[in-house]
């Protein structure tokens, strides 16, 4: 299946901490030596949606489906104004490319609607 933009307004975004690949090892003068494999850090965001209707659940839901979880990538396209897509150091909003990360879907029932909430993880550039 073809991976389609991703639309859906969150009513928040809260951005996880960069993720940095660093490797830490003991030489043999006991000296720490450090490597850093990307210059990049990994960048996640948890989507939190809450009182969604039967229609944008279902929407929510099985776009996470069809993405296959975290295997296939699309464009958030719904991205808050407050969030700063390219660490520049200025909130911009920007879309961004990436994928849903494996296992983060949660989803729960209300009287009338649905709470869900799922983490975005931003491709490496």
């Amino acid at each position: 299946m073809a991976a389609d933009d991703f639309t859906l307004i969150p009513t928040w975004v809260i951005p996880f901490a960069p993720e940095f690949h660093n490797i830490i090892t003991q030489s043999e003068s006991m000296k720490k030596n450090y490597q850093n494999l990307s210059s990049n850090p990994v960048m996640k965001f948890k989507l939190i949606f809450e009182k969604l209707g039967d229609t944008n659940f279902w929407t929510l839901h099985n776009h996470y489906y069809g993405r296959y979880g975290g295997y296939d990538s699309f464009s958030w396209q719904s991205v808050p104004s407050y969030i700063d897509t390219n660490q520049d150091g200025t909130p911009d909003g920007t879309d961004m490319t990436g994928r849903w990360v494996e296992g983060s879907f949660q989803f729960q029932p209300e009287s009338r609607s649905w709470s869900a909430e799922i983490v975005f993880e931003k491709v490496i550039v």
